[in-house]
């Protein structure tokens, strides 16, 4: 039953518990209220009998017996019905005015059931005070305590029944709340098992109030976004590796079918090593991808001097775009630290470089930058003057297995600014394409260890 589910839910225990304190809250009050407004009537009872006792002895005082004999028959016969009790016992124990058995013993505030006032076979609670006069009389007054009990009972009805309200609300509430969340959880269920089966598209419902449940749902979307995105990339690789090595696996075959038909053995075996060696290079370019991608890396990232890594990188290629007829400068800001690993830096640099003499031509100019900015940013670039990439182009080309050439006639597997691409945010650093009018520019933007020595010069050559 639907109810037994949400009598469960945490939403229904979180709100019955907080009923239950609120319940407990409203049962204190009440106890405090109750007793303070008691202890207030009874002060009120007691200045009231106090002012009158005063009074009547002032009387007896300056008059004696008979005048305060005569001022209580004048308080009974002005207010009857509505009055104080009066008692004067004389030495021999007879009480005159309201009939009592015996005025209580010794003098001070007692409380005592007396007849009531107008109603013979009933009594009354009173609150009375007691003094012995001279010559052993003995008075008394005493006040009706049924307007403080008629009030203290109306506080307790009225917060008895706030306690009990409380619980209900409470207990109402947490079923409405309880069967809410249980609608919104059956909903992801729901949506939870599409995905389950193979779904990969659907996304769970939110309600868009921004709840505890809300920002979970958005935080597992954004998680089933990634997961679509990586399963579109597997099956984009798996058929770009399909289609990839179909080729020079088929060369393989065919060199290796060349010996029947006499050719010449050196020649057959430089070429199916060619082809393997193609082939190995695409797994290698593969497995390199997937463990930048782990992050197992960044356990041994240390300090980095990228300034010295572009440096090394520029030594290196120049003499190889001077042999294919092109130009390599470079202009480094110096002493330049980074957190990340010497290698994977030293790859990532290297194929752009790499990409910039390939498919730049001859006669164009490479160049390598390095600034370092005001807000403890650095900013690498790698430009070249050749042809470009189209804009439309630019957010593709670090998929995968793509490449510009669609014939996939040249050399190469398409992997190089993949590999990039992990390795950059590996290292959390920003890569985008931008035209270089002409040529491309590719721009590394990220965060530096800490600035450069004071006093050094940028390094241009």
């Amino acid at each position: 039953m639907w109810h037994r589910r949400v009598l469960r839910t945490a939403n229904f225990r979180l709100a019955l518990s907080y009923a239950a304190v609120f319940g407990l809250s409203v049962f204190l009050l009440g106890v405090i209220v109750f007793f303070g407004v008691r202890s207030s009537l009874e002060q009120q009872l007691r200045g009231q009998v106090e002012a009158e006792v005063v009074q009547l002895l002032g009387d007896y005082r300056d008059d004696g017996l008979e005048e305060l004999r005569h001022d209580i028959h004048e308080r009974i016969e002005a207010n009857p019905a509505r009055r104080l009790y009066y008692y004067l016992q004389n030495p021999e124990g007879r009480v005159v005015f309201d009939p009592l058995p015996a005025i209580p013993t010794p003098d001070g505030w007692h409380t005592v059931r007396v007849p009531a006032q107008g109603t013979p076979d009933a009594t009354a609670s009173v609150l009375l005070h007691s003094l012995t006069l001279e010559g052993g009389y003995k008075l008394a007054v005493a006040v009706d305590l049924a307007p403080m009990r008629d009030a203290t009972r109306a506080i307790r009805q009225a917060f008895g029944w706030a306690f009990l309200f409380t619980l209900v609300a409470g207990a109402v509430g947490g079923l409405w709340i309880g069967q809410r969340f249980l609608s919104q959880v059956d909903a992801i269920t729901r949506a939870a098992d599409r995905i389950g089966g193979g779904d990969v598209t659907g996304r769970l419902p939110t309600r868009g109030t921004g709840d505890d449940l809300d920002q979970l749902t958005a935080v597992i979307n954004r998680m089933l976004d990634r997961i679509q995105r990586l399963l579109e990339n597997v099956q984009q690789v798996s058929t770009s590796i399909a289609h990839d090595l179909r080729t020079p696996l088929g060369h393989l075959r065919q060199t290796l079918e060349s010996p029947r038909e006499e050719a010449p053995r050196d020649a057959l075996r430089n070429e199916a090593l060619r082809q393997v060696d193609a082939i190995l290079e695409t797994f290698t370019a593969l497995l390199r991808i997937a463990e930048v991608e782990s992050g197992s890396r960044k356990a041994g990232f240390e300090a980095v001097c990228l300034s010295e890594v572009l440096e090394s990188l520029a030594d290196a290629y120049a003499p190889v775009a001077e042999d294919n007829g092109q130009r390599l400068t470079h202009r480094l800001a110096p002493g330049l630290h980074v957190r990340g690993d010497r290698n994977l830096l030293t790859q990532l640099f290297a194929n752009l470089v790499e990409n910039a003499l390939r498919h730049s031509g001859g006669g164009s100019a490479i160049h390598l930058g390095l600034e370092q900015g005001a807000d403890g940013r650095f900013t690498a670039t790698v430009s070249d003057t050749g042809p470009g990439i189209p804009n439309t182009e630019h957010a593709r080309v670090f998929e995968p297995f793509y490449r510009l050439d669609t014939s996939r006639s040249s050399p190469g597997s398409g992997l190089g600014m993949s590999l990039v691409a992990a390795i950059a945010h590996l290292h959390e650093l920003s890569v985008t394409l931008a035209d270089n009018a002409p040529g491309l520019v590719v721009r590394l933007q990220g965060h530096c260890q800490g600035p450069s020595p004071e006093g050094d010069a940028v390094r241009d050559h």
